[in-house]
């Protein structure tokens, strides 16, 4: 019997898609890191097709998952939830097709929806058939069930990487040790051994990778700040997809120094920087030009959202492969403030953190309603950011589904609450 690979078109549609945003980048001399970016997303997806081609191991990952591992091992992989996001993306009747297809599944309205989107390219076959599953603990309680789903649709073996909930090293050393049960289930599925001198080598790239990103995040710091906060995106994109590869290196080392040479000739993003806005969640998935929008009407720019900046102050070790693996998802500031150090309030003085580091004096928040972890969180977070001067709107809305709060409906809120900051100046 002929078996019918999945999601051959649509990776080859999307590849198609992303050079031609190469060669117009290029013909207009766009930023070196955008074509590094695009140029990476490329070679990602390139990895995905050619194994789903050519009979290769696929795994499918969730986010903050050990992609180094799998670079080391040259077993392809995507992560569901992004790939379900960018496909909802492609067009506006996209997104409520996805929805409704992982609800014909059994998948609820209310769970959150780049899960439902991710469910829905699965059950439309719009991707390859993963060989094996790896999920992760963090950061979202409907992550874990939502692989545990799809391994089930796909009947494919699946593992669980419980990372650390905290810094400590009791903890971390509970995460060190479902490394190892990781590495020797991912050797069992794919019938390959793990060479540690290689994974070592990918871990140095992730390092450097890590290091530029830290320091580009730095930079954005500075008043006023370079970069529009859309772009920033691309940062988290970029480990998901390259992390541990040479492509995420020369990514993260464009842009920091496109950053650096905008600081030091006091250049900012947009001609006057009238407000610094921390976004505290992630922005709407499903219209990212608000934050242009935000930028261009309002004067208005977002310095800072946590979903793409790098954790200061966790030291990984290339040299101790486990250990680095282990401690990684620490290193990324949406992990670190809503999944550690929460036990008394944790989130909410981290997010008055950010709001002071990046001189911040406007918090905005996407209160998406299917996130307990964040919803739960938010009145705290308000309140330690007020108690800085600081003003706050919440949104309530969702990330990828616009029938819940239209962009029209989150521009209205926005612009009146900017109008309500100038009447009371």
């Amino acid at each position: 019997m002929v078996v019918q690979l999945e999601g051959v078109k649509e990776i080859e549609a999307l590849i198609g898609k992303f050079t031609t945003v190469v060669d117009k980048l290029k013909a207009r001399g766009g930023p070196r890191s955008d074509i590094l970016y695009w140029q990476g997303s490329i070679n990602y997806y390139k990895r995905m097709h050619e194994a789903n081609l050519g009979g290769k191991p696929i795994a499918l990952t969730g986010f903050f998952g050990p992609q180094e591992l799998f670079h080391a091992m040259d077993v392809a992989n995507y992560v569901a939830e992004n790939h379900g996001v960018l496909t909802a993306q492609g067009s506006p009747e996209m997104a409520p097709f996805l929805f409704e297809t992982a609800e014909s599944y059994g998948i609820p309205a209310d769970v959150c929806s780049p899960h439902r989107a991710a469910m829905g390219i699965s059950k439309l076959g719009m991707v390859p058939r993963p060989t094996f599953v790896v999920s992760t603990a963090t950061t979202c309680d409907q992550t874990i069930k939502l692989y545990e789903v799809i391994a089930g649709y796909y009947k494919a073996p699946s593992f669980l990487v419980d990372t650390p909930y905290n810094w400590r090293e009791n903890d971390v050393e509970y995460a060190r040790r479902d490394i190892k049960s990781l590495i020797k289930f991912v050797e069992d599925q794919t019938g390959r051994k793990l060479d540690y001198d290689r994974l070592k080598e990918v871990l140095r790239l992730s390092s450097e990778a890590y290091d530029y990103w830290e320091k580009g995040c730095e930079l954005r710091k500075a008043v006023p700040c370079p970069i529009n906060g859309r772009e920033n995106l691309k940062d988290f994109a970029m480990m998901l997809m390259n992390g541990g590869r040479p492509e995420a290196v020369d990514y993260f080392k464009a842009r920091y120094e496109e950053l650096k040479d905008k600081v030091d000739r006091g250049e900012g993003a947009i001609p006057v920087e009238k407000y610094r806005v921390a976004w505290l969640y992630v922005l709407p998935l499903f219209d990212l030009r608000i934050a242009d929008w935000m930028a261009q009407e309002l004067q208005a720019l977002i310095v800072v959202d946590n979903w793409s900046f790098s954790t200061p102050g966790v030291t990984l070790d290339p040299n101790d492969p486990v250990d680095y693996l282990a401690r990684k998802p620490l290193k990324w500031g949406f992990a670190t403030w809503s999944f550690t150090a929460n036990e008394v309030g944790g989130y909410a003085t981290g997010m008055a953190d950010l709001c002071r580091d990046y001189k911040a004096d406007v918090a905005i928040a996407l209160i998406h309603w299917s996130c307990q972890q964040y919803c739960g969180n938010m009145r705290m977070a308000k309140d330690e950011i007020q108690k800085l001067g600081i003003p706050f709107l919440g949104i309530n809305g969702d990330l990828l589904d616009a029938r819940v709060c239209s962009s029209d409906q989150m521009k209205a809120q926005i612009a009146e609450f900017f109008s309500l900051l100038e009447k009371n100046k």
